[in-house]
């Protein structure tokens, strides 16, 4: 199964490329970890991975707007470099475990003049 390595903050994961990130964005993240919305706001906020941006102008808290500070994206794109770094290792991994069950993917998989195990479904020319 595949694992990828955990963001510090949920509010990075919710922040993703962007530099910005609203609270129904955070809470909707920290609900699939199981974790409480308003608290990783708070946690966020005390670690200085985000500020207060631009406040919703209505009454809904949900629309509020933050944005990741200096030390915040700097998470984030460690974040995603690990990603990046972990799928370019398994690919590798994969090419290798091809390379070892069969030398020659192409021989298995027949030439481009036709010889290959499909040659005899061909339409005749």
């Amino acid at each position: 199964m595949r694992t990828d390595p955990m963001s510090p903050s949920p509010v990075i994961l919710a922040a993703g490329f962007e530099e910005t990130v609203t609270v129904n964005m955070i809470t909707y993240v920290a609900g699939w970890f199981g974790y409480d919305g308003e608290e990783c706001i708070l946690k966020a906020l005390e670690d200085r991975e985000i500020e207060m941006y631009k406040p919703s102008p209505m009454e809904d808290r949900g629309n509020d707007l933050y944005r990741l500070t200096v030390k915040g994206r700097n998470e984030a794109d460690q974040h995603i470099f690990e990603v990046l770094q972990k799928g370019r290792d398994v690919k590798w991994r994969g090419h290798e475990e091809d390379r070892e069950g069969n030398p020659c993917p192409e021989a298995a998989a027949g030439s481009s003049r036709g010889d290959g195990p499909l040659a005899d479904t061909a339409a005749p020319s």
